[in-house]
């Protein structure tokens, strides 16, 4: 195994807060296991999205996983970086039942009230009778004890739901891509506080591009790794999901991630459901 040491006496250390999910161990790799030169040293902790979408207004952690929908309130502290966010390609979170149902009036599951999903659920779903505030990975069982009528799904429990005999009830992708056509869905990204300045947030993103790159060429290694922290031990169905949400917009979503950030936080703030927040990207 290589292992890269920076010829920079006492780097500053940067501690990076990301969730255990197979897309974010997977770009994180690199950085984090010395297979890359940085300009900084890393400690890692991991949580859970929602968790970390509730932290993030303490900033406690320089650098941190966040919502698209958590970053709308925090925009004032944290710049936006233009590496590591999760896009949905003809795919996004997805809504489902034990049967097919009306969904109004109903009782809905989400992952966290900070979550993408629950705001893409409220913009494009029917209006839901309570909200049920529900552990991502635990939404399956709520919606087949009962406890909540249908349960919106993010992460890999979208490719396993069906073992568990529960049926697709709406698809918030195709909802979003009726309204803004070829456009990713945006979900998941990563911020940098504003303290740091933009000169060190500059060096972090270029640590952090090169970590994705290393993982997308290194794919088996890196899936491997990610597997540390996966709730499925199966290599394929982790290494399925990985390639839903790195791609090429994980590397530097560009011009092209910008547009559908505007559209998704302009319908949102039309909805009178946020504030729509002036974007700075990194």
């Amino acid at each position: 195994m290589v292992m890269y040491v920076s010829g920079i006496a006492d780097l500053m250390r940067i501690t990076i807060a990301h969730t255990p999910d197979p897309d974010d161990a997977f770009m994180f790799y690199a950085m984090l296991e010395g297979k890359i030169r940085t300009h900084f040293e890393y400690n890692q902790v991991v949580k859970d999205i929602e968790t970390l979408n509730g932290e993030a207004g303490s900033r406690e952690y320089e650098v941190t996983a966040i919502s698209a929908n958590a970053y709308a309130t925090l925009a004032m502290d944290y710049y936006l970086l233009s590496s590591g966010a999760s896009f949905g390609i003809s795919y996004g979170p997805q809504v489902v039942a034990t049967k097919h149902i009306d969904l109004e009036g109903k009782t809905i599951a989400i992952p966290g009230n900070k979550t993408s999903a629950y705001l893409l659920y409220r913009m494009f779903a029917p209006p839901a009778g309570r909200f049920l505030e529900t552990r991502f990975d635990l939404i399956t069982e709520s919606v087949i004890s009962g406890k909540a009528d249908a349960g919106v799904l993010i992460h890999d429990e979208q490719l396993t739901y069906q073992n568990k005999g529960l049926v697709k009830v709406l698809d918030l992708y195709e909802k979003w891509k009726a309204y803004a056509g070829d456009l990713p869905i945006p979900l998941g990204f990563n911020a940098i506080r504003k303290d740091l300045g933009k000169e060190k947030a500059a060096l972090y993103q270029d640590d952090f591009r090169k970590s994705i790159e290393y993982a997308i060429a290194n794919e088996e290694e890196a899936v491997r790794y990610a597997m540390k922290f996966a709730r499925y031990d199966d290599f394929d169905l982790e290494r399925k999901f990985v390639r839903m949400y790195v791609n090429a917009l994980s590397v530097d979503f560009g011009e092209r991630g910008r547009k559908a950030l505007d559209m998704y936080y302009g319908r949102a703030a039309e909805m009178g459901l946020i504030r729509k927040p002036v974007l700075e990207v990194v």
